[in-house]
């Protein structure tokens, strides 16, 4: 028995934790591994961006009478997904509390992650009350295994019970493994992800407004190939939501 690593557990029931950000000492009533004052320093996605995939935009690019400005990718190019909806950018305070949630796995995280969201919804008006599901990006079945949660999954469900809206978790497949998307250029994404995507039942999105929910959008790769899937399964409207926007 190790006597060291439960008298460790213990002392640890009655000491606060650090803030896995900064190490300063958490509240105790705190439980999600992270300081109030480094949640408060997370950086929203704030106008100017685009209309459709809510890229950040210079101020030049936008104009006072354009209410919807479009970046120039999305005027060159079009999507199988009406609009994307970002909370945060995925840089700074964001981009480690991601790392620490799906890498660290400290799943704890999803608390904090769970203030923000809601905090996000009562601020906006967003058009969810037509969609009819919501729909995580599926992880392969081995990454799953390995991680031990989806955490596409685990913001759906905060999306699906704020909202009283369906959770489809079973029905879009990813039949493939693919490498880390993180290295990889904006045309090997796309080829890394291209066909990784399968749909059992195309009757359960026949006609449905569909929200998929990603954790980050960096060049959209991911959640593009998996809107086209669900075009060709007849879904109808397919939005896509994110907990972080990458800015490029």
């Amino acid at each position: 028995m190790n006597f060291k690593k439960i008298e460790e557990g213990f002392v640890s029931l009655f000491l606060p934790a650090n803030c896995k950000i900064c190490n300063k000492p958490l509240n105790p009533r705190n439980r999600s591994l992270i300081c109030e004052e480094c949640w408060n320093k997370v950086e929203w996605l704030e106008p100017p961006y685009c209309s459709i995939c809510s890229k950040p935009l210079p101020a030049y690019e936008t104009s006072p009478k354009n209410s919807f400005p479009i970046c120039r990718k999305c005027e060159k190019n079009s999507f199988h997904f009406k609009k994307v909806f970002a909370l945060t950018l995925y840089e700074g305070i964001m981009k480690r509390i991601i790392h620490i949630f799906k890498y660290e796995k400290k799943m704890s995280v999803i608390k904090g992650i769970k203030k923000i969201m809601e905090i996000y919804f009562s601020r906006n008006h967003l058009p969810f009350s037509h969609l009819h599901m919501i729909v995580p990006i599926p992880l392969y079945r081995r990454k799953l295994k390995e991680r031990g949660f989806n955490q596409a999954e685990l913001l759906a469900r905060i999306i699906s019970k704020y909202f009283n809206i369906k959770l489809n978790k079973n029905n879009l497949k990813r039949i493939k493994s693919t490498q880390s998307q993180t290295k990889l250029s904006a045309n090997e994404r796309i080829k890394n992800v291209k066909g990784v995507f399968k749909v059992k039942n195309g009757k359960e999105f026949w006609e449905k407004n569909i929200l998929l929910v990603d954790d980050i959008y960096t060049t959209g790769a991911t959640v593009e190939e998996a809107a086209k899937i669900l075009k060709r399964a007849k879904a109808k409207e397919i939005y896509v939501f994110v907990l972080a926007r990458a800015n490029f």
